[in-house]
């Protein structure tokens, strides 16, 4: 009996200790399987942040809840996950910390903002099929070239090759970049379907003006046109008005010029006769440039703005209502005639606001310009406008429903102010339509300062000169030929610009911080310093009289590199944020890691 007691007993023990062991067992066997289940939701999250990344660069925090648990993608454009500095300002990390109850796994990817064959210093497809053998300026870093190298260029990395000669046979060499070029087709589409040319009327200070009829006004109005003087006259040159007669000083109103130089005159006539006349405090406009006028009365006050800048209000003029359904002229005002040339004439039977005035100065047309009700163009509140386009005959039309259509005495058919070039002035993208300056045919960027975000495209030839300021985030693009000469292209690699040129691209004595995409014949670079990448699919491609690339060059064809002070360097890339540049961006291989 006892024998058998002492057996149950250790039995029982034995029974005790094993069901704790399968209890244990079965623990961690959970917890393995919630590992495996949070580890599989942190890869999710991975593929989440990197869809997010791939078309526009944006670099979003990414979360979302899936099978129990929660995850968070989360991009740092600076360091990896143990904060130690990224070596490129094109690469990203992305972390992923996924959670299930208390299990918690942390993934990170490191991608870069440009394909593959960006890696390295000079890319060369060589689809000309020459050896590459340059003989003066160096590339420093790692070099493919699709052929043979015959001679060392490369200073310090890697020379790779298809061959073998010259070089270091690579087996896989990465694809040229696939270049999506739908955004760049896009809009050279809607640049071609612009008018290919825009007018504007010349008026000789003698006896040109336009009639172009009666139409009721009420006791609030606004006035606009833009002007370009031959002359700055010392007389009461009038560029719009409403008077009863060519000749009468009764109306409702007259804009010009003042007696003095330079200086801006807005007449309003309360009770038909007796003039407010508001004038500018000094000179406001000189010869040979063109300037947007507008002078706006609201019952109150008079006001005038050039150039989208509000310059003089006048006192309170005690709710005065000016009305009448006198002619409108263009040109002139009692009998003091305009010289230069006038464009975009419009009236609206309301006082715009200031930020309605300067969205009208900055999209060039009323038919652009939006006001806090809705489109200029479909608002009854613009009672006349003419846009000058005829560029033939004696008549200008108003594009509104009024038709108070004008018959042209003696002014003559002129380049308006949608011309093919820009000289000492100021663009802002953003203030315009969509952000996008779009013309039909060639484009002079001269002394030219272009600020972004947004897209500037001509369809045919782009030259930029003489210290015009291309600022961050721009898309230069053009069908035809671009020429940059004493230029800056973007403000620093993290602030770049974009250029993508159909035709051929030559860059003089300036300095490109971006991408330079050129599908024409030829790139050639001379006394230039880019900071960025370059691709290029002409067969001549040249850097000369000490230029440079710090960056990364991909070519279709092989380099020449002209002379000893040229070199191409590896260095950091845009990262692009929030750009379609038209390039997918790469995962950096081997750069998955959990921790």
């Amino acid at each position: 009996m006892a024998s058998t007691l002492g057996i149950f007993i250790l039995l029982s023990f034995f029974a005790f200790f094993l069901a704790r062991f399968a209890a244990t067992e079965t623990r961690s066997g959970a917890y393995h399987v919630m590992d495996i289940k949070a580890r599989n939701l942190a890869m999710t999250g991975l593929e989440h942040g990197m869809q997010s990344f791939k078309a526009y660069r944006n670099t979003a925090t990414v979360s979302g809840d899936f099978n129990t648990g929660i995850y968070e993608s989360a991009f740092d454009t600076l360091y990896t996950e143990n904060n130690t500095a990224l070596p490129y300002t094109n690469y990203i990390t992305i972390k992923s910390i996924a959670t299930i109850s208390d299990v918690e796994r942390n993934l990170r990817l490191i991608v870069s903002s440009m394909p593959e064959a960006f890696c390295f210093s000079y890319y060369g497809n060589n689809a000309g099929g020459v050896a590459f053998a340059e003989n003066t300026g160096a590339i420093a870093g790692d070099m493919y070239h699709n052929g043979d190298v015959n001679t060392n260029v490369v200073s310090s990395g890697t020379i790779y090759n298809s061959t073998g000669n010259g070089g270091t046979l690579l087996a896989s060499p990465p694809p040229l970049p696939a270049l999506s070029t739908i955004l760049y087709e896009e809009l050279h589409t809607a640049a071609a379907s612009l008018p290919t040319n825009d007018y504007a009327l010349n008026f000789d200070g003698n006896n040109d003006y336009v009639d172009a009829g009666s139409g009721s006004l009420g006791g609030s109005f606004t006035v606009s046109c833009w002007i370009k003087p031959a002359t700055i006259a010392t007389n009461w040159a009038g560029f719009v008005c409403k008077n009863e007669d060519k000749a009468s000083g009764e109306g409702v109103f007259w804009l010009g010029q003042h007696s003095t130089n330079g200086k801006v005159r807005f007449g309003v006539y309360l009770n038909g006769t007796n003039e407010s006349a508001l004038d500018t405090d000094g000179a406001v406009i000189s010869n040979g440039s063109w300037y947007h006028v507008a002078a706006t009365y609201d019952g109150h006050y008079q006001k005038i703005y050039i150039d989208g800048t509000l310059v003089k209000t006048s006192s309170d003029l005690n709710t005065a209502q000016p009305s009448g359904t006198s002619n409108y002229y263009i040109g002139l005002s009692t009998a003091a005639y305009f010289n230069g040339s006038i464009d975009e004439a419009a009236i609206w039977d309301e006082a715009l606001t200031a930020v309605e005035v300067l969205a009208l100065y900055n999209n060039g047309t009323p038919l652009n310009a939006i006001s806090n009700s809705g489109d200029y163009s479909s608002s009854s509140d613009l009672t006349s406008y003419w846009k000058f386009n005829e560029g033939t005959g004696t008549t200008i039309t108003d594009q509104t429903s009024n038709d108070n259509d004008g018959t042209i005495t003696g002014a003559t058919w002129t380049d308006g102010l949608q011309s093919t070039s820009y000289t000492n002035t100021t663009i802002n993208l953003s203030s315009l339509t969509n952000s996008q300056l779009l013309h039909n045919g060639n484009m002079t960027l001269t002394g030219t300062t272009v600020n972004g975000p947004g897209y500037l495209v001509a369809d045919g030839d782009l030259t930029i000169e003489s210290s015009s300021a291309i600022k961050r985030n721009v898309f230069l693009i053009c069908s035809g030929n671009l020429t940059l000469a004493s230029s800056t292209i973007g403000t620093g690699i993290r602030s770049p610009a974009i250029i993508y040129a159909k035709g051929t691209a030559s860059l003089s004595s300036s300095t490109v911080y971006g991408l330079i995409i050129v599908r024409g014949s030829s790139c050639t670079l001379n006394q230039t310093a880019v900071y960025g990448g370059i691709l290029n699919y002409g067969a001549t491609f040249s850097l000369d009289n000490t230029s440079s690339v710090t960056g990364s060059v991909v070519s279709n064809y092989s380099i020449d590199l002209i002379d000893a002070n040229s070199s191409i360097t590896k260095g950091s890339l845009p990262p692009f944020f929030g750009l379609d540049i038209g390039l997918n961006p790469m995962v950096v291989p081997g750069s998955y890691l959990e921790y």
